[in-house]
């Protein structure tokens, strides 16, 4: 009896000290004048992407395509929150951001960096045979009690092939680089679609959280280009894990007053450390 006790004492000591976390990564749509009925405007979709985010309540989240007036926004509203990151354009306010947020309650910030999906990854610049933008990838290194884990957020180009293959292998050798073998959650928007060699050669090397059987909306895709008539099926937004457990996995279908609040839907995920 004795012996049972102490192994479900154990057991229970292991659960207690594996911190559960709910991240979420989000590309929130850059403020586009051309958007029309979806535009960022007061009373319109700015809101709309607040209560996204907001009902989840995620612990760590990360965002693509916020420019830095949409970033002050969340961040006016998100003061239990640390965030990261900067203006892919010069490395500061310019430009669209990949950001990290962090609940400053729980986690400690410990490091934090960023790189260009580039040949030169410590400057601003294009890759490859990207041609439309800057690209670029933000990182942190946090520490639960005695958990210590990285989050990686990037947004891959949309359009040069070389740039797809190339950023990917870059952002592994990154990875390998700053985290080593420890605990990584890596998101974003990566801009293809799961038949990419570029997304199964980061799938060899990190967990797929999409492929999982644990995937609650395994039919449904992340892109919806704000369309409302047509079944979303195209899947270009991912959270990858090194040495993290994979809880739960949706993405969120939502449609608020009748209208998509950003062109990607969110993707939430649930790990234990």
């Amino acid at each position: 009896m004795k012996k049972i006790f102490l192994v479900l004492l154990y057991g229970f000591t292991l659960l207690a000290s594996a911190q559960e976390i709910k991240v979420m990564t989000y590309n929130i749509r850059y403020d586009n004048s051309h958007d029309g009925i979806n535009s960022w405007t007061d009373g319109n979709r700015k809101e709309k992407v607040l209560k996204m985010i907001q009902e989840q309540q995620p612990d760590v989240f990360g965002l693509q395509e916020v420019l830095h007036h949409q970033l002050e926004f969340i961040e006016s509203h998100f003061t239990d929150y640390h965030r990261v990151g900067v203006g892919r354009d010069d490395g500061d306010r310019a430009g669209e951001y990949a950001a990290i947020f962090f609940r400053k309650d729980l986690y400690k910030l410990l490091d934090t960096g960023h790189f260009w999906l580039s040949q030169t990854p410590m400057i601003p610049s294009k890759g490859w045979d990207a041609t439309c933008c800057n690209r670029i990838c933000t990182w942190v290194k946090l520490q639960y009690k005695n958990k210590i884990f990285f989050v990686f957020n990037t947004h891959f180009d949309h359009e040069g092939k070389v740039a797809q293959q190339e950023s990917a292998k870059l952002i592994l050798h990154k990875i390998s680089e700053i985290a080593e073998k420890n605990k990584v959650i890596l998101m974003g928007d990566f801009n293809m679609t799961p038949d990419n060699p570029a997304i199964a050669k980061i799938s060899q090397k990190l967990y797929n959280t999409q492929t999982s059987e644990k995937n609650m909306t395994p039919m449904l895709g992340t892109y919806n280009d704000f369309n409302l008539s047509t079944p979303v099926v195209q899947n270009i937004d991912y959270v990858f894990l090194q040495k993290v457990k994979l809880i739960d996995f949706k993405i969120l279908e939502t449609r608020l007053e009748g209208l998509y609040p950003s062109d990607h839907f969110p993707v939430v995920v649930k790990v234990r450390l």
